[in-house]
């Protein structure tokens, strides 16, 4: 089982909320939030850090607390290289 971010969960819970998939568009969702499509989905993989103006956005649109979102543990980071050791 993968480990779930703590925006993926604040996603779940709108989700739960609406009784329908969370689908973002650009007019409804990331204009309104201010984060691009590339940067949300990094940030819903955990893949980088939020920022705070993210975290309040992201907090208030999907109508959780901002400390829910913000966490202390280090992202998780794909090296695009491999490492060899000898």
């Amino acid at each position: 089982m993968n480990a779930r971010t703590p925006l993926q969960i604040a996603v779940n819970r709108y989700e739960q909320r609406n009784g329908c998939p969370f689908v973002p568009t650009r007019k409804l969702f990331y204009d309104r939030v201010g984060i691009n499509q590339k940067r949300f989905g990094m940030l819903l993989r955990g893949e980088l850090p939020m920022y705070g103006f993210e975290a309040k956005s992201l907090a208030q649109f999907f109508g959780v607390e901002v400390t829910e979102l913000l966490n202390d543990e280090k992202p998780v980071r794909k090296s695009k290289s491999p490492i060899t050791t000898v």
